[in-house]
């Protein structure tokens, strides 16, 4: 697929036009506020402001820019934005979440990183990695995570069984609405994509903020 061709994927979008999918497009206004707020908590978090936590903030509003302009021109290099973004996000906030709740140094812990980009190539080959099965590895990814948190010894990492089990509940419903798009379009023309958009948006500032609560503990 070219940079510069044109892409028709969802329920909403008939005809090419930057106004052609004005839900999905509104609809990352809410990883924007996402952003904004999880900047005002890292901010707020004593002694120090620690600039991975920054970093989740400003991939936040990267996705939501990166899915804007996907949802507005269409088009192979902006889809490319869409999705480079979040899997940016997702390979970032692994090391992040290793170093913050288990304590791995920065080096060892950036090996988190390929370790996830290897396990998500894996499930690839075996679903195909196409459309919403390409989100499968981040939903067993929370998954695990909120696992590993309720088995842990450590009762301050246990609490936070429930922030993951939030995230992972609502991004499971939000992977389900992505899947169902097309499938509504007969009796909803809007699709519910948007609605992709915004519970993924309270996803990632549901683990985006935990990780900053978590920054303030140790």
């Amino acid at each position: 697929m070219a940079w510069t061709d044109y892409i028709d994927d969802y329920c909403e979008r008939t005809e090419p036009g930057l106004l052609a999918e004005p839900l999905n497009a509104l609809s990352n206004v809410a990883f924007l506020v996402a952003a904004l707020a999880l900047w005002l908590a890292v901010r707020r978090t004593a002694p120090a402001r620690p600039g991975s936590l920054y970093a989740l903030a400003v991939l936040l509003a990267l996705i939501g820019l990166g899915s804007g302009a996907f949802h507005t021109v269409a088009t192979g290099w902006a889809q490319f934005l869409d999705v480079f973004f979040i899997a940016v996000f997702i390979h970032v906030y692994v090391v992040c979440f290793l170093h913050w709740f288990y304590g791995v140094r920065w080096t060892p812990a950036w090996l988190g990183a390929p370790a996830f980009a290897a396990f998500n190539a894996l499930m690839g080959m075996i679903t195909g990695g196409e459309g919403s099965a390409s989100y499968l590895p981040a939903l067993i990814g929370l998954a695990a995570f909120t696992i590993a948190l309720s088995a842990s010894r450590d009762r301050a990492l246990v609490r936070y069984r429930i922030w993951f089990g939030a995230a992972t509940a609502t991004f499971a419903l939000s992977l389900l609405l992505r899947s169902v798009d097309l499938s509504v379009c007969p009796t909803f023309t809007p699709g519910t994509h948007f609605l992709w958009h915004t519970l993924n948006a309270c996803v990632l500032y549901l683990v985006g903020r935990a990780a900053v609560v978590r920054a303030r503990e140790v």
